[in-house]
């Protein structure tokens, strides 16, 4: 007897569904996967699929050039920023393998490693181990000769490659270094002008794009694609060679002869502000900044450290009590050799009352009691105006990286004794390139103007630009500014200047020994002060101003032996280095 079988027709309809319903869902998935794939990411598998079929070799821009003036140069100009052309070697350690007959890779790390070792200084051991932690490009090795760089060429090592770098070169070291800067291994400036025009000098990279086959060799006639590089443009400065390197060399001896921290010297155009020379003691090479342990010694201290100035700011002073006619050189007061304010003593700083004096008298001597006076005739307000006239508490806008601004105090922001300090130079902060830059305006006839350092630079696409030598405004009158030329000419003949004379030429200056603050104790340090001397010549009509400036010198108490002898020598040498004829007789 056979037995019949049954099938529940239902049962059997519920699995047909079940696998239509799983048919369904998958052919979804595949469908909206290929949708992912194919539309919603197209873009980005085109740009891995391009990468994969194309080479691309940065061609690096070549560094614009840093130019300064120089006499004996061809066409009147000195590179002191320039290139070489060095080689880098990098590696990219998913390459580093060997196709078999049957298309498998064999690792070549390990071999690599062994044959690049003597090249760039590393054991294998230690390459190896990089090779295996990274498989993007690494940059191995900086600025390899001509010479080396064919040794590692002639290896032809996959995954190996040798490239044109630019390496920037400072051919004459130390000179104007902190004024320059100097470029990293990035290819990036840092400070000075190299960082202020670090765009400008960088230029733009060109991308050379070539295909390539399975093995990532160049297809001899496969599609190429150039953009060229663009070239960084030049910097041409107003520095003069002859002068910057007799600036600098003045300011070393000093700096030396007297055992001082450090030192300055500073060489304007009075007329257009134009920089002729900025030298500063300690210095560096920036062809070797990296053996520099002070990192102190980049920062351009002419302009980005500020100090409370001493008696050079007298003449600040005066010139607000002569251009409002509130004093002349011939007026007279009694000087006690003390002030009284909120009850602190002002005094000279010889302790000494001169009696019935003017106010020649009072830049001479260097009279304490004198400015204070001034300031009590015009007024704690006017006097604030005229050093905002002078621009001070504000930075100059020179072409250097972290300038100072120095300290400013408003009349209500501080009592009638904090304002009479700041009328001989006390209370108050400036940068050396403020003070020159006042001076200026004080002896060229009262023209404020703006300090600068670049002549003229080109941009990317050829433009050249010229610095625009404008004046900023009328701070006191021409009267006045002659008036203060006598004075301070006064100072150099009778007073504490004397030793910045110059045989044969009338020249002028003021003095300043100004008091260092102690940190830690507060108040003034005993041990310590800054000579500053000012000058300036020929005095009746001035092509130059000299800012000399030398901190904490050991045994001296005053400007007028260490500042004073600085701006005369410097001034000695501009005056025949540009054969500017004697304006006296010389005894």
């Amino acid at each position: 007897m056979v037995e019949k079988t049954y099938h529940d027709s239902r049962e059997q309809q519920k699995r047909i569904r079940f696998v239509l319903g799983f048919l369904v869902i998958f052919a979804f998935v595949i469908v909206g996967r290929l949708f992912w794939l194919q539309v919603i990411k197209h873009n980005y598998y085109l740009k891995v699929a391009s990468v994969q079929h194309w080479a691309r070799d940065i061609i690096p821009a070549k560094r614009g050039k840093i130019y300064v003036k120089d006499k004996m140069s061809p066409n009147g100009l000195y590179s002191l920023a320039d290139n070489q052309t060095l080689y880098l070697v990098s590696v990219s350690p998913e390459e580093m393998y060997e196709l078999t007959k049957d298309d498998e890779k064999v690792d070549k790390k390990g071999e690599t490693a062994d044959k690049l070792s003597p090249f760039v200084g590393m054991e294998p051991p230690k390459l190896k181990e990089i090779f295996d932690k990274n498989h993007t490009y690494i940059p191995l090795k900086h600025y390899l000769s001509f010479d080396e760089a064919e040794k590692v060429r002639k290896l032809d090592l996959a995954g190996v490659y040798v490239e044109e770098e630019q390496k920037r070169y400072y051919p004459e070291g130390t000179m104007a270094s902190q004024l320059l800067g100097y470029v990293n291994t990035e290819g990036e400036g840092n400070y000075g002008l190299e960082q202020v025009f670090n765009e400008t000098l960088s230029g733009v990279p060109g991308i050379s794009k070539a295909e390539v086959d399975s093995g990532k060799k160049k297809i001899a006639f496969g599609e190429k694609i150039l953009t060229p590089a663009k070239n960084g443009g030049d910097v041409t400065l107003t520095i003069n060679r002859d002068v910057q390197t007799e600036a600098e060399k003045v300011v070393k001896e000093a700096v030396e002869k007297f055992k001082a921290e450090n030192g300055s010297l500073i060489v304007m155009d009075p007329d257009n502000g134009e920089i002729i020379a900025m030298a500063n003691f300690p210095t560096y090479d920036p062809n070797n900044y990296k053996d520099v342990k002070d990192y102190g010694l980049f920062r351009n201290s002419s302009v980005s450290d500020v100090f409370e100035p001493g008696s050079i700011f007298k003449v600040i002073t005066m010139a607000a009590g002569i251009d409002t006619k509130k004093v002349e050189p011939d007026t007279k007061y009694d000087d006690t050799g003390v002030v009284v304010l909120n009850g602190y003593k002002i005094m000279n700083s010889t302790k000494k009352a001169w009696g019935l004096v003017d106010m020649t008298f009072v830049i001479q001597e260097s009279l304490n009691t004198g400015t204070v006076y001034v300031m009590n005739q015009i007024g704690k307000d006017v006097f604030y105006d005229y050093l905002m006239k002078f621009k001070f508490g504000q930075k100059t806008k020179i072409e250097q990286p972290t300038e100072g601004e120095g300290t400013v105090y408003k009349p209500s922001q501080t009592n009638d004794h904090g304002y009479a300090t700041m009328t001989f130079g006390q209370g108050i902060t400036v940068t050396p390139v403020q003070m020159i830059t006042s001076f200026a305006a004080i002896v060229n006839g009262g023209k404020l103007v703006q300090p600068h350092i670049v002549s003229e630079y080109t941009d990317l696409n050829g433009k050249k630009t010229v610095t625009d030598n404008r004046t900023l405004g009328q701070v006191i009158s021409a009267e006045a500014s002659a008036k203060l030329r006598a004075m301070m000419v006064n100072q150099v003949v009778k007073g504490h200047g004397k030793q910045s004379a110059v045989k044969g030429y009338k020249v002028g200056g003021k003095t300043g020994t100004a008091q260092v603050p102690d940190k830690k104790n507060g108040g003034y340090d005993p041990s310590k002060n800054i000579g500053t001397f000012i000058g300036f010549g020929p005095a009746d009509s001035p092509r130059f101003v000299v800012l000399a400036k030398i901190d904490s010198p050991k045994g001296l108490a005053w400007a007028e032996s260490s500042a004073g002898p600085m701006s005369g020598k410097m001034l000695d040498f501009l005056f025949k280095y540009y054969q500017i004829p004697p304006t006296e007789p010389v005894n």
